[in-house]
């Protein structure tokens, strides 16, 4: 019982990431509601983090996984796991990844930032998993 608990708890940290800016947005499960936070240059990207992790005392982190329309890994893909990889070897929080198709194109297209597509990646993962 105690680790439902725990889950309804969790703070959650969406990553919307990209080679010039990285959208993040936040949730915490207990509400299942995400909230666009920031834009943030590639160069800050680890500060950052660290900062979130220690001041909004973060749980759980789902980053964005580009594929392919036809659900295929491409070369955007490898650089995210390659990012996630070096993230999970700074941080003890569990890192998990969400198909992030179309999230930044409904952003765009409603005139929103990578913050916002973070929200709908993080949106998803949300209502899919609590």
């Amino acid at each position: 019982m105690e680790n439902v608990s725990n889950k309804k708890n969790q703070k959650i940290l969406a990553i919307d990431y990209g080679q010039s800016k990285v959208g993040l947005a936040l949730a915490d499960a207990e509400t299942k509601i995400a909230l666009p936070l920031t834009v943030v240059s590639f160069n800050n990207l680890r500060s950052k983090i660290e900062d979130l992790i220690k001041s909004e005392e973060i749980d759980k982190i789902v980053v964005g996984l580009p594929l392919g329309l036809n659900g295929q890994e491409t070369r955007q893909t490898n650089e995210v796991q390659a990012f996630i990889e070096d993230l999970r070897s700074k941080t003890n929080v569990e890192i998990v990844t969400e198909d992030e198709r179309l999230s930044t194109a409904l952003a765009k297209k409603q005139g929103k930032d990578d913050a916002v597509a973070a929200m709908y990646i993080l949106q998803s993962y949300l209502d899919r998993n609590y």
